[in-house]
């Protein structure tokens, strides 16, 4: 197929990559909208169909001027001379696709490490592999499989890398004293490959990897085998279709792989692929299954999952956290973008305690990169973090500032010009975290087309008689917003906000829902770290999304600043009785406030005397916003492992604190996790450290209504 395009598109049209995307996201719907009837025959009339479609409108010009950069809705800082950095913020010096290269076959004691032919590194920097040195570590993936629920890495024996070449030791986990599988001639092995590169001054660290290997030995000789090296996962096990989920994993080639449900039900990719997502139907609702997955001969630990309950039924627990990216501390505190020290240990407290599912709002990685498959890695890491919960239930993500796949042009400053990547429908944030998850896909449509898709970063679900808002406060984000266009971080665009309205009025008439739970990044009322931005910005209302007009060649503001956008969204969320919690991170600590009618909030009509467009000028004071219907909890709730943020002083937590009663508001620098516990007669949170000591508790959520 990729030698067809090639062929039906000019090499002057460099849009190739893109129509690979645009294929594999429609595949993605298809298969989504239970389009599975389809034969092979008929797909590849289909795509070929598409390509030489493609290759004629292409050709005509029109939809390469359409892609052009005159059509963005941002201003290029090309167009003015920015020299840009093709190769800025990159943790990871080697994709995991160059890492499973090197893992070839082997007659000696396992299977063979080489570098030989990697000479070019993810920041542009030209090696020779002969002077890469390392270590090996391996061990059996998942250990003790047959005991464990909550898989783990555990690696037993170690192996030196020389001159870019080494031995990952199976030889030594097949030997009886250490073979706690049970194997015999084959299995699967987490590797760990540590690596750094030798020069004339100081080593440069190339990064730690861990993956995964099949092997079989046949013979005196081992053999790689097509290995899943991501997953599975499961997701979409939700109550709007408690029938159905989809089973996620990735492949180090392309293979037609089975999920094996209860042992005889068989679900099949359609065509060869690396990124499976296999739909599963004909459950039945709160049931538990097993599953594993086969790929020829080789086959998975059995896991296992619950199908959703009908809307409405049963009690839920779920778990929420924000901010797991790289902490300090070394050694798994910065693995590759990811604290999978503390992450870990979230996650396996809140499997231990039972939890449904699990939100995370955002900030999952340290991302603020220019490379692609630095990006795409990090996420690896992250979901490779996570897999002990995400095995067997299922994990919805959000957008964080630090999901940002960039541009980045040099203008002399200490971050640069930093914009949301393009083009939009392959490089931006949005799409490669579209790409990496698997989240409904009922958001809404931008309202102007060249903006990035709301596609699996805003989405709704219920489960149970739970439903789950998830909003992006860091869509399209930009860091020159005035001079070059894009939304500032905590911005919530009209289109989204509208769906919003749209999604609590559905709540609220749905007899099904007995509770909403909102949740983004950015914290709708910070306390301490980002209460310069957020959505808060100090009072400063100025702060708002711009957008590039084409024909005037201006930037056009939209009509309300960060201030009025944040407090319309309050007051749609006030009237929505059903709204337990909104969910906020960003800042690397734990806070809740309790917002009414009586709260300081700040109120740009009533506040802003001198007209400027910021509150809390000198003389000026935050006023309550009497619109508000019914109190509502919000909660900053976002060190998984980010680096610690203590309090500061807000207009509401000053309200607050100035209270004999100070029990709706809490501050703490801990790291934590929250879990939800919701029934027919309430909706409890448990708010614990990393230790499962308990930091905060609220009985019933919705007695503040």
């Amino acid at each position: 197929m990729v030698f067809l395009l090639n062929r039906l598109i000019p090499k002057q049209i460099t849009e190739r990559s893109m129509l690979l995307q645009i294929i594999y996201t429609i595949s993605k719907s298809a298969l989504r909208l239970k389009i599975r009837n389809i034969n092979k025959h008929n797909l590849f009339i289909v795509i070929i169909c598409f390509l030489f479609g493609s290759a004629f409108i292409i050709n005509t010009g029109a939809f390469a001027q359409s892609l052009g950069k005159s059509e963005l809705p941002v201003k290029d800082p090309a167009q003015e001379n920015y020299p840009e950095l093709a190769f800025d913020g990159v943790r990871n010096m080697l994709s995991i696709d160059q890492i499973l290269s090197c893992i070839k076959d082997s007659s000696e004691n396992g299977l063979l490490f080489d570098m030989n032919g990697i000479t070019i590194l993810l920041d542009g920097t030209t090696i020779d592999p002969n002077q890469v040195y390392g270590s090996i570590e391996v061990g059996p993936f998942p250990f003790e499989s047959k005991e464990v629920d909550y898989t783990y890495h555990r690696f037993r024996r170690f192996s030196r890398i020389q001159k870019g070449k080494g031995s990952l030791m199976v030889d030594y986990l097949l030997q009886p004293s250490h073979n706690s599988e049970d194997w015999v001639s084959e299995g699967q092995i987490v590797v760990r490959i540590t690596l750094h590169l030798e020069t004339d001054t100081i080593d440069k660290k190339l990064g730690i990897y861990d993956t995964y290997v099949f092997f079989k030995k046949e013979d005196s000789i081992y053999i790689k085998k097509p290995s899943i090296i991501e997953g599975p996962f499961v997701n979409m096990i939700t109550s709007n279709d408690p029938t159905t989920i989809i089973v996620s994993f990735r492949t180090d080639i392309p293979v037609k792989a089975q999920v094996i449900v209860n042992h005889d039900k068989i679900f099949t990719d359609s065509i060869p692929l690396t990124r499976h997502e296999i739909k599963i139907t004909g459950l039945k609702p709160d049931k538990k299954y097993n599953y594993y997955i086969q790929i020829e001969n080789m086959k998975t630990k059995i896991y296992s999952f619950r199908s959703a309950p009908f809307p409405g039924k049963e009690t839920v627990c779920f778990a929420y956290i924000g901010d797991s990216r790289e902490g300090l501390g070394g050694g798994e505190y910065n693995f590759m973008g990811v604290n999978r020290k503390t992450l870990e240990k979230i996650m396996n407290l809140a499997f231990l305690g039972g939890a449904d599912f699990f939100l995370v709002g955002g900030d999952l990685i340290n991302g603020y990169t220019t490379v692609k498959k630095d990006f795409v890695n990090q996420f690896y890491f992250w979901k490779q973090t996570v897999a002990g919960f995400f095995h067997e239930r299922p994990i919805y993500a959000g957008m964080g500032n630090h999901e940002a796949l960039v541009r980045v042009y040099d203008d002399g400053s200490r971050y640069g010009i930093t914009l949301d990547r393009w083009p939009y429908d392959t490089e931006s944030s949005e799409a490669v975290f579209a790409q990496e998850f698997v989240h409904p896909l009922n958001g809404p449509e931008t309202e102007d087309a060249r903006l990035p898709s709301y596609k699996e970063n805003v989405y709704s679900f219920q489960y149970g008689l739970v439903k789950v808002i998830a909003f992006n406060n860091n869509y399209w984000v930009s860091y020159n917003t005035q001079k070059f266009g894009g939304c500032p971080e905590g911005y919530i665009m009209e289109d989204q906000l509208d769906w919003i309205k749209q999604e609590l009025k559905k709540a609220d008439n749905d007899k099904t829902v007995k509770y909403v739970i909102l949740f983004a990044q950015e914290p709708v009322f910070p306390n301490g770290g980002h209460i310069d931005d957020a959505m808060w910005y100090e009072g400063n209302n100025t702060v708002r999304a711009y957008i590039y007009n084409t024909k005037t060649k201006k930037l056009q503001p939209e009509k309300k600043g960060i201030i009025e956008i944040r407090n319309e969204l309050v007051k749609a969320i006030s009237r929505c009785k059903k709204v337990a919690a909104v969910l906020g991170a960003d800042e690397h600590s734990y806070s809740k406030v309790l917002i009414d009618k009586n709260v300081p909030i700040g109120h740009m009509k009533k506040d802003d005397k001198n007209n400027n467009g910021k509150l809390g000028d000198e003389g000026e004071e935050y006023s309550c916003y009497s619109d508000l219907k019914y109190p509502t909890w919000y909660f900053s709730a976002g060190d998984a492992g980010a680096p610690y943020y203590s309090e500061e002083k807000t207009p509401w937590n000053s309200y607050w604190k100035g209270k004999s009663d100070n029990h709706y508001y809490y501050f703490s620098s801990q790291e934590h996790v929250l879990i939800f516990e919701a029934d027919n007669q309430k909706i409890s949170l448990t708010v614990y450290n990393p230790y499962a000591e308990i930091i905060d508790k609220i009985d019933d959520l919705m007695k503040v209504k």
